[in-house]
């Protein structure tokens, strides 16, 4: 503070409320910005509420639904689903297909809300301030089934982020070993 600003008591107490003016500005686009984010949760809510995710096994024999958060609506049995397979082969895939689709309603959660839990640096607020994601721990509680691995673990398939790459010709050991006068098989 200059000496000039203590001998000025008027032009001290202006700018003491363009201070208090910027602060109030400063909040009040907060306070909007928290409630467009408050309604923009509970509409993305009332969305998840709603959704349910549905798996077929591939022989169309089971089907699952579950919720947005992954708990099972309701399970159908094909009639043929006890003539086809043991008991056991029927429970692997009923416990295949609930992970599957727990997987994909929790995965898809968690897309639908991650923009929303970003916060803004206290820094750009209030200088000097700690950042707020210091304090908190991002690693998530527990990682959620992967739905292609479960997938392919019923199927028998890789998958896709382990397939070989498409452009990588499968039928050159084959065309070599044929042309070697090799049996291939």
């Amino acid at each position: 503070m200059s000496a000039r600003d203590e001998s000025d008591p008027a032009a001290r107490r202006q700018e003491l409320e363009n201070r208090n003016a910027a602060l109030r500005g400063q909040i009040d686009s907060m306070l909007s910005d928290l409630r467009r984010r408050t309604a923009e949760i509970q509409e993305k809510q009332a969305e998840a509420a709603q959704r349910t995710h549905e798996i077929t096994s591939e022989d169309g024999l089971v089907t699952v639904i579950v919720d947005a958060s992954g708990t099972l609506q309701k399970l159908e049995l094909s009639p043929k689903a006890f003539e086809r397979g043991t008991p056991d082969r029927l429970a692997t895939t009923i416990t295949s297909l609930i992970r599957e689709a727990t997987g994909t309603a929790q995965q898809s959660l968690q897309a639908d809300f991650a923009g929303l839990a970003e916060t803004p640096d206290l820094p750009s607020i209030v200088d000097g301030a700690p950042m707020l994601q210091d304090f908190f721990n991002n690693t998530p509680l527990f990682t959620p089934p992967d739905p292609e691995a479960e997938r392919a673990a019923r199927t028998g398939e890789e998958p896709p982020s382990r397939r070989a790459d498409p452009d990588d010709d499968l039928d050159d050991d084959f065309d070599d070993a044929y042309a070697d006068g090799r049996r291939p098989w």
